[in-house]
């Protein structure tokens, strides 16, 4: 076991290190906001935008400070219970939103949360199939792939064993991406780990904040897009007065 961790890392720091890689740096806002439309289901409108924040010069080429990505994802949730849900979305991506060369995203998704108590933190366990239909700027076509994601998740107070207004938790989560459909850059697509600290306020949700690691496989060479992201997100659960 100790040998295959270790092959592990050694790979994925030579990954890292490969000379054709992009990195970049920057900060994604977002906005997480739930509300309630019955005793079982739940609606979410989650919206970000990706920002590489820094004028960057790799291989000889400039990569001038941009918004990458802008983010809308509303989705329907079902809550069978406290430690299981599903839900599905439309979700539309833009890339390069203010440039020229910007492309469209369509995507439908559906998936599986699984959570259960791990001492006074909680675990959870997000299943995601995706029908992706992005823009070929070429052809004008939006051609069909999927694609799996697996995420794992935690959450756990840091003041006392629940979590109250006026007091702090820690977050972190890794999720794994495979793209199914070819062609693609690769199996193991895309990967993002991120660990934040957030603040349950009183009246207006959780404000949070942490570092987002993004991987991303860019071309058939394995070549990788790397982003550095701060990530502050405010999440927000909506309740209708009687």
């Amino acid at each position: 076991m100790k040998i295959r961790i270790t092959t592990f890392f050694v790979t994925f720091f030579l990954v890292i290190g490969h000379g054709q890689n992009l990195k970049f740096s920057g900060v994604l806002p977002a906005i997480s906001q739930t509300g309630k439309l019955s005793n079982k289901l739940n609606y979410n409108l989650f919206i970000s935008t990706t920002i590489d924040a820094f004028d960057t010069k790799i291989g000889g080429i400039n990569y001038p400070a941009n918004d990458l990505q802008l983010y809308v994802q509303p989705s329907i949730i079902y809550i069978v219970n406290p430690n299981f849900n599903l839900a599905g979305s439309y979700t539309y991506q833009r890339n390069n939103p203010f440039e020229n060369n910007y492309s469209n995203e369509h995507r439908l998704w559906q998936q599986v949360v699984l959570a259960h108590p791990l001492g006074n933190a909680r675990m959870s366990h997000r299943f995601r199939l995706e029908e992706r239909f992005i823009q070929n700027r070429v052809t004008g076509l939006y051609p069909f792939s999927s694609r799996l994601r697996y995420q794992i998740a935690y959450t756990k107070p840091l003041q006392g064993k629940t979590l109250d207004p006026g007091e702090i938790y820690m977050s972190a989560y890794n999720e794994f991406y495979a793209t199914l459909t070819t062609p693609r850059n690769a199996f193991y697509s895309e990967n993002w780990s991120y660990i934040g600290v957030g603040f349950q306020t009183k009246k207006i949700g959780k404000i949070e904040l942490g570092y987002l690691l993004q991987f991303a496989v860019r071309n058939s060479a394995k070549d990788l897009r790397i982003l550095n992201l701060m990530q502050v997100m405010w999440i927000t659960n909506f309740k209708l007065k009687k």
